[in-house]
């Protein structure tokens, strides 16, 4: 009897962009069913260190991309459960990045010397209220409606990204998903692939409240302007994948 061929990926799906994916039966089940009618869709899910199922992933075929500091704070709580996934469930851990925070750096560098991909994600707040509590001022400036690090600061997470083969920079070219492809490349190891979101119902809407959560800032827009927060079950591409937000467009123009 002939061995069925694997179906080539041809779209990789990053499950639970605007939510979270909480590793519930219901959510892992509803995924299976996605997964069933997309044979050549790559699945891999969204969460953070803070869920309470995070376990769960290693009783399921499904890659994870995990943040370690939700809070922007590193515990040796959240290394712990890191530690309890399968090392082969996790496509790569996500770090927001601080300037001026060395146990940011120290534990990156801990995550990458134990063979662990890891993905910098430089914070960025919505206003001087929210940056006051975590930052200074001296870092950050204003720029596409957002408190982003300034050049010179962003120096500061190029060396980091580059003192380890296996420390990676979300979006280091500002152009957005098709100048990174850091989610396709290190769940398929190509970037010939179509990136997309999906939301589950199953999912619903987070239960975090993470620190100027853009997801969280776009559906408190979406919903004043009429609209429901999330669009669920729904596999399509964001305007982050497609290229197409105001500072990737700013970024092009700049080259």
């Amino acid at each position: 009897m002939l061995k069925a061929e694997t179906p080539t990926v041809s779209n990789v799906v990053r499950v639970g962009v605007s939510n979270n994916f909480n590793c519930t039966p219901a959510e892992f089940k509803q995924l299976n069913s996605m997964q069933a009618a997309h044979p050549g869709h790559l699945f891999f899910v969204n969460s953070n260190v803070n869920t309470p199922g995070l376990p769960r992933l290693n009783d399921h075929p499904y890659q994870a991309v995990i943040t370690l500091n939700p809070t922007l704070d590193i515990t040796d709580k959240a290394i712990r459960k890191l530690y309890a996934v399968d090392r082969d469930k996790v496509a790569f851990v996500r770090v927001k990045y601080l300037p001026a925070r060395p146990d940011i750096c120290a534990a990156v560098h801990e995550l990458a010397e134990d063979c662990y991909k890891v993905v910098i994600t430089p914070q960025r707040f919505n206003g001087y209220k929210t940056l006051d509590m975590y930052t200074s001022r001296e870092y950050y400036h204003h720029d596409c409606s957002r408190m982003r690090l300034t050049a010179e600061a962003m120096l500061d997470v190029d060396a980091l990204v580059d003192s380890h083969p296996n420390i990676y920079h979300c979006d280091r070219s500002g152009e957005a998903c098709p100048g990174c492809m850091n989610c396709a490349k290190l769940t398929t190891g190509s970037a010939d692939v179509v990136l997309a979101s999906l939301n589950l119902s199953t999912s619903g809407l987070c239960p975090y409240s993470c620190p100027d959560c853009f997801a969280k800032t776009m559906q408190h827009f979406v919903v004043s302007c009429g609209n429901q927060p999330i669009q669920y079950d729904v596999i399509k591409r964001n305007k982050k994948q497609q290229g197409a937000t105001t500072h990737a467009k700013h970024a092009k123009k700049g080259h």
